[in-house]
């Protein structure tokens, strides 16, 4: 006789039949359930504990899931009822009938809890807790949990009734309901750490504070079935255990119907198409008298309903308009039949729950009179939709036949008056006995204009495979989630306020297209909180379910998945969810057949397929359901497989494998691979990526104790983030916690390091005294350490003090050695940095050419180096002295690629900067329009970042309003411009100084106006040329405004030599145009014509547009030119073309238009 063999599941070992232990490898052999561990006997299609199918090969207990086993965080309601008075009870019964009390109280309850599909977990004497969430979780666990409730409390009355006459009794009830989170087995198994989790007490705790007959649930129940229950608010209760008083809602009942109150009002997005399809399958169904079966698929959340609403509005509004019947399928109603068809009937009949059966007939009756002619003849037939026995139908057959043909025989008799339109929710919910009808009508019905337009998950073809598939006109719709920027534009009409564009991307993303995940993470950010830091319990609830739904394998493998992170290769998995690679293959596929994951085209890492998880969100829920104390060993396998996979390649994957060893607790590894990975992505300006990552490094840093030297490195690379964002407060912050740990450590080199960066900021702030004693301190904490790059850096930013104070020309002892120092040591981007220094010092002393020779030779230095920082900083110094220059082209072309860089990398200070380089030039261009838009967008940003270049900014902004003619603004933004401080930068307080004789001009204050000019005259900055003969034209005007002749004559005098070494057109315009003042002052008109004359045609060689409009003014004033007449036409249309139709309307309106406003 032959002996039945079977192999080993770990060596493949033949055994005989009914062996507990491999008799080569010694593992257990016994077949036991995957998902809870129950044993099961050979053949069993289901668990007997937890019904989870048994599909499949049979899998051992002992090394199956070797990290990850069958626990799991949950969120869960829990119910706890509790019988009133219950030892007084005892008291009077004998202990039989107790028993049999008691017995028929908990039936009650098991009844009422089995009905919603919660699972009873334990009997306390005269208790009972229920929970709803485990083993299965479903999305609305907490409304089936208040429904339970409400229906034990319904049910004790009709028991008492009972009770009264067999027992003398009567029992009255207390329910408690919480939601909270629990960990548990995933089995049905309720140990005594869940039994005493906060979860569980507290639902225990709440109704011991109520009255018998009261059902009352905690806040967070209540939040997440509000819209769903009847509530009254009772006062906050002061529970045991608890630090403050609890929140409570007494439970009244369900409401009727579910409202769209939570809905936040948007339009339609992203659906458009769909909604064509059904209107044009609908339009064909009514005027071709034509039956059509439409079915919407889609997960939850994804728009069903919303795109059903639109339709539904858009074809009442038809003519004539269809008859639109609806109804629902439940998920707790599979023991109430034809639920979808009740629903039907009870909102044409107008029917209630609570109506006797001799009132639904009643009702009914009078529906069908009026809704069809005979339509009372349809009465019995319908009735058997609710239950209703039928004695002319002898078998359940004939009774299901009759059923049918009534409701065939209603819709053909309404569809023949009009169009109909049915709509069924939630299809895949519904009993069989509702879809079969379904097929039935939709086949069976010829020549009328029915429309049955169905919505349903995908689970609805696991039941049916060839729903809709293959019938006469029936079309399916497979409503995918919305593409990235239409998410996005739902985020955005969400918002009732602004949302940022980063976080209308953040939440795009973490959505991964769904609507309804969207909305309530825009309701999280409306309520305050931010929608990348929690999980909206709705959201949750969703796809809780929607895993705890998957095979086991699926979802041992989704959560091993979730592990590695959103993105994860299957051997990395394998290992974690105790698979062979071929079921963990096998299990990916099918979660991509399910919309859970995709396959991505590359992987990160070689010869490995590379999968993600479709959303966000699943990841993060699905990684939420593991224990905390399985995360750790988790990761920790995660990083030794992600290292031991990419070898030499871990830069590619070095943020992963840094999270990996900081969640499974190897702190000290964690810090060296975050500090990493946040100087990559400080190198690649991923600015929040740094700042986050050396902030993770810190903390990692901070718990394994690690030398000060690391602490002070890492918070010097998070300082230099935020400087280079303009953070100058943070920045600071940083560079001074780094300085004291490098000061603790005894390392001159990292200290010398930190003095210069604090000096930095303290010299971006303009606090030059301070500057200049950490730059001095660096100087010779590196010239004893022998840090040469830190030396030369240090002594070109001396050199920089020296600058802003006046005192630095392009000889500067500091700025050469400390330029030398850098070559030597082969740091380019110190090169860049010292380079474009010296080009603005050649710059200051007039010598344009070798200004822009320093600067090229720092662009290409910069570049060669990869700093981009400093290739910005280089192109718009370039962009600076070519508009000195009167190269105004060049100086746009420069200053857009320098802007466009700044954006890039997120340098917010040389945005500014550029900003105020770029604006003079497109005003000499005449392209105020452009100018304006400019300077309202940096104005933006100055409240908080660069706050030293405000003069720049408001000056310009006050000056051109000035020009404009639009002088409320202009007093404005002047005001601001002149209210510099003690910035001991003269070239920045001369613009400052100016528009303080703007301001004061407008005021009419001349006493404040002539000591402005004082204070202007007295200020002389001789190592910067152009800045000096910038202001030549404005001063003159103002100094001859107020009279003061004499004092404008020697203004000019003075600054003449420098205009013509500087030699620009631009200036050489203005220049001519300052003595033509003065000579028509002095009565020497026809000096002053010829003198206009040399303005005209200067600024016309330099294409300069204003400067040609000022001298044609002043001309036209002088001579009345014909041609002058005609130029300044030109050029005031010019200027008008350019501007936004509110600044346009002022522009026209002004004095200086006048010439535009006559006829020509």
């Amino acid at each position: 006789m032959l002996t039945d063999l079977r192999p080993c599941w770990n060596c493949g070992s033949e055994n005989p039949a009914g062996a507990k232990f491999c008799a080569n490898c010694g593992k257990p052999q016994q077949a036991v359930c995957p998902d809870c561990g129950t044993p099961f006997a050979e053949g069993a299609k289901f668990c007997a504990n937890c019904g989870i199918p048994l599909g499949g090969p049979a899998r051992v207990p002992a090394e199956a899931a070797p990290v990850l086993t069958a626990e799991a965080r949950k969120v869960i309601t829990a119910l706890f009822v509790d019988l009133v008075d219950s030892t007084r009870l005892t008291e009077r019964l004998d202990p039989e009938e107790a028993r049999i009390v008691v017995g028929k109280f908990y039936k009650v309850v098991e009844h009422a809890v089995e009905r919603f599909e919660g699972t009873v977990a334990n009997y306390l004497g005269d208790g009972v807790l229920a929970v709803f969430g485990l083993p299965i979780s479903h999305e609305d666990d907490p409304e089936r949990a208040v429904r339970a409730g409400l229906a034990i409390r319904d049910a004790i009355p009709v028991l008492n009734e009972h009770l009264a006459g067999t027992h003398a009794v009567q029992l009255g009830t207390r329910v408690g309901i919480n939601t909270g989170e629990v960990v548990a087995a995933s089995g049905s198994t309720f140990d005594r750490d869940f039994l005493v989790s906060d979860a569980v007490t507290t639902a225990a705790r709440l109704q011991q504070t109520v009255s018998s007959g009261a059902v009352v649930v905690g806040e967070r129940t209540y939040r997440l079935t509000r819209e769903v229950i009847e509530y009254r608010e009772l006062p906050p209760v002061a529970v045991k255990g608890k630090a403050a008083p609890l929140a409570v809602w007494q439970a009244v009942a369900p409401l009727p119907e579910r409202p769209e109150s939570r809905r936040i009002a948007a339009p339609l997005i992203g659906r458009h198409g769909e909604l064509g399809v059904l209107r044009h399958l609908y339009e064909r169904t009514r005027e071709e008298g034509l039956v059509h079966q439409v079915t919407v698929l889609g997960q939850a959340g994804v728009g069903k309903s919303r795109l059903l609403r639109e339709f539904l509005a858009e074809v009442r509004d038809g003519d004539p308009p269809p008859l639109v019947l609806r109804g629902r399928g439940i998920a707790f109603g599979g023991q109430i039949g034809y639920h979808a068809l009740i629903d039907v009937l009870r909102t044409q009949a107008g029917l209630m729950d609570t109506d006797a059966p001799e009132v639904v007939r009643a009702k009914l009756a009078q529906w069908l009179a009026s809704a069809l002619p005979e339509g009372t003849d349809l009465l019995d037939g319908l009735l058997l939709t609710f239950g209703t026995e039928d004695g002319s139908a002898t078998t359940p057959e004939l009774m299901r036949q009759r059923l049918f043909d009534s409701w065939r025989s209603l819709l053909v008799g309404l569809a023949a008056a009009r169009p109909v339109v049915v709509a069924f929710e939630d299809l895949h919910w519904a009993d069989d006995g509702v879809l079969d009808l379904i097929e039935n009508v939709s086949a069976t019905i010829e020549g009328v204009p029915l429309f049955i337009v169905s919505l349903a998950r995908p689970e609805l073809l696991e039941r049916r495979p060839r729903w809709g598939g293959g019938g006469r006109d029936a079309t399916t719709l497979d409503l995918k989630p919305l593409r990235p920027q239409e998410a996005e534009q739902l985020v955005a009409a969400l918002s009732s306020q602004g949302v940022a564009p980063e976080m209308r991307l953040t939440i795009a993303q973490r959505a991964g297209g769904n609507p309804l995940f969207v909305e309530e993470l825009v309701r999280m950010l409306m309520e305050g909180s931010t929608p990348g830091a929690a999980i909206p319990d709705t959201v949750q609830a969703v796809i809780t379910a929607r895993i705890d739904r998957l095979l086991p394998d699926e979802r041992r493998v989704l959560q091993a998945a979730a592990v590695i992170g959103l993105s994860f290769w299957p051997s990395a998995i394998a290992p974690l969810a105790g698979l062979s690679l071929e079921e963990t293959q096998k299990a990916v596929d099918a979660l991509i057949a399910k919309e859970l994951v995709v396959s991505r085209p590359r992987s990160a890492v070689a010869d490995e397929r590379e999968f993600a998880f479709r959303q966000t969100l699943t990841r993060d829920v699905a990684y939420g359901l593991l224990p905390r104390t399985q995360r750790a060993r988790a990761h920790a396998e995660a990083a030794r497989w992600l290292e031991a996979r990419v070898g030499e390649r871990v830069e590619e994957v070095i943020e992963i494998l840094a999270e990996h060893l900081r969640q499974a607790g190897d702190d000290a590894r964690a810090a060296a691979y975050l500090r990493r990975a946040a100087n990559k992505a400080r190198r690649l300006y991923a600015n929040a990526d740094a700042i986050r990552l050396f902030e993770l490094a810190l903390e990692s840093a901070g718990k394994a104790g690690l030398p000060l030297r690391e602490v002070a490195l890492l918070y010097h690379g998070r300082g230099e983030v935020y400087q280079l964002q303009g953070d100058y407060r943070a920045a600071l912050a940083d560079f001074e916690a780094g300085l004291s740990a490098a000061r603790l450590a005894e390392d001159q080199a990292v200290e010398a390091l930190l003095e210069n960066r604090v000096g930095f900021v303290h010299h971006r702030e303009l606090r030059l005294d301070e500057a200049e004693a950490h730059f001095s301190r660096a100087v010779v904490l590196a010239r004893q350490a022998g840090d040469r790059q830190t030396l030369g850096l240090s002594l070109i930013d001396l050199a920089n003090v020296a600058w802003d104070r006046g005192e630095m020309g392009a000889d500067h002892p500091m700025l050469a050695e400390g330029i030398g120092l850098l070559r030597g040591a082969g740091d380019l981007s110190g090169v860049a940095r010292g380079l474009n220094l010296l080009g603005m010092a050649y710059f200051g002393a007039g010598d344009g050419a070798q200004a822009i020779a320093a600067a090229e030779e720092a662009l290409a230095a910069a570049r060669q180096a990869g700093d981009k920082s400093k290739e910005a900083t280089s192109l718009s110094y370039l962009s600076i002295i070519n508009r000195y220059l009167g190269r105004y082209q060049e100086t746009l072309r420069y200053g857009q690629e320098a802007l466009d860089l700044a954006k890039t990398i997120g340098d917010r200070r040389r945005e500014v900067f550029t900003i105020s380089f770029i604006v003079p030039g497109l005003i000499a261009l005449g392209q105020w329009g452009e100018a304006f838009r400019l300077l309202d967008g940096v104005l933006r940003l100055l409240r908080e970042y660069a706050k030293i270049h405000l003069p720049f900014i408001y000056g310009y902004a006050g000056l051109l309003a000035y020009e404009l003619g639009d002088f409320a603004a202009a007093r404005d933004d002047l005001a601001q411009a002149s209210n510099v401080g003690t910035v001991p930068n003269p070239g920045w307080q001369q613009l400052g100084i100016l528009a303080e004789v703007y301001r004061t001009r407008l005021d009419g204050d001349r006493a404040a106006e002539n000591d402005a000019l004082d204070r202007m005259l007295a200020l002389r900055w001789g190592v910067f040329v152009p800045d000096d003969i910038e202001i030549l034209l404005p001063v003159t005007e103002a100094l001859l405004e107020v009279g003061r002749t004499e004092d404008a004559r020697r203004f000019l005098a003075a600054r003449r030599p420098d205009v013509m070494k500087w030699g620009a057109s631009v200036y050489l315009a203005a220049l001519a145009i300052a003595e033509a003042l003065v000579a028509v002052e002095d009565g020497r008109v026809k000096e002053a014509n010829v003198l206009l004359d040399e303005a005209v045609r200067q600024s016309q060689a330099g294409e300069d547009v204003t400067t040609e409009l000022r001298a044609r003014e002043r001309r036209w004033q002088l001579r009345s030119l014909p041609e002058d007449r005609v130029a300044l036409r030109r050029l005031l249309q010019r200027i008008a073309d350019s501007l936004p139709e509110e600044r346009r309307a002022i522009f026209l309106a002004g004095p200086r238009a006048v010439i535009l406003r006559e006829p020509s």
